[in-house]
């Protein structure tokens, strides 16, 4: 009898254990994917919004909801990339230029959040820079939507203790208050790495310093995903026609640093289908 009670208990405690690390699931037909990035300074800002453009062009996102954000920057120094035109052929008119008006951008992503909340969907952002701007929205949306909603139905996502490093600390003690906010496992590290680890969720890694991928996405059959690299490329090219020269970039070695978008593989729960960076490469670059 007493073996069949710690069977049991030990059944109630691992349940209690998965129960504590659930996670809520995108639903296309309700929720909407904020996807926010610094560009500064550094470019693996640029190969990430190629990823997600990719990403957005591939079934397993059809009719997902979006609205992208330039400039979330935070208090880092350095130079912004702009990558407008990148914007513009990923995700259309659903952008806002953070870095040419803060305050607009704020009253326009309160205005796409503000609405989804009301209809009872969830608001997923990808931080993949700072939260600096997601507090100013957050502020401005609790004016119209109750505090409970917000805490349950806004979802932080972040990956990378750089960007909570370079946040301001009352901005983001304030979302980490106000939202529902998961630390995901570092983009840059291998998974299950230690130095990565960053709580329950770990993720892929999403960069190779190999040149071969970059040649491979622009000679693609899969010309509208081999155009947003291009493109990317050439960003990158403009801004640093010497080449990228921190040498912890793999972008400085011509290999791709898309990080970030471990924030997208995880949000959109794809799971096994993109757990690497090869089958990343495969599933959303390579395949029309």
């Amino acid at each position: 009898m007493e073996i069949k009670k710690m069977i049991i208990v030990a059944i109630i405690l691992n349940v209690a254990v998965v129960s504590s690390f659930a996670r809520p699931i995108f639903d296309k037909k309700k929720d909407i994917l904020i996807a926010q990035f610094d560009s500064k300074p550094d470019p693996d800002d640029i190969h990430a919004q190629a990823a997600l453009g990719s990403m957005l062009l591939h079934k397993d996102l059809k009719g997902v909801k979006y609205y992208a954000v330039a400039g979330a920057v935070g208090t880092q120094g350095g130079k912004y990339i702009d990558s407008k035109e990148l914007f513009n052929m990923i995700f259309g008119n659903k952008w806002t230029d953070a870095h040419a008006n803060w305050a607009l951008s704020v009253q326009k992503i309160t205005n796409q959040v503000i609405p989804i909340l009301q209809k009872g969907g969830k608001v997923w952002v990808q931080e993949a820079g700072q939260s600096n701007i997601t507090a100013d929205w957050v502020q401005e949306v609790l004016k119209t939507v109750a505090a409970q909603v917000v805490k349950s139905n806004v979802l932080v996502v972040q990956h990378s203790n750089w960007n909570e490093d370079k946040t301001d600390s009352t901005d983001l003690a304030y979302v980490k208050d106000k939202t529902s906010y998961f630390s995901l496992d570092d983009g840059n590290a291998p998974t299950n790495a230690e130095w990565g680890d960053r709580g329950p969720y770990p993720t892929p890694e999403y960069r190779n310093k190999d040149s071969k991928w970059m040649e491979l996405a622009k000679s693609s059959v899969n010309k509208k995903a081999s155009k947003l690299w291009a493109t990317a490329e050439d960003i990158i090219a403009n801004k640093f026609p010497e080449g990228f020269p921190e040498e912890w970039s793999y972008i400085h070695y011509n290999g791709v640093d898309y990080s970030d978008c471990v924030e997208n593989w995880w949000i959109f729960n794809i799971g096994e289908q993109a757990n690497d960076h090869t089958k990343f490469w495969n599933r959303y670059v390579m395949q029309k």
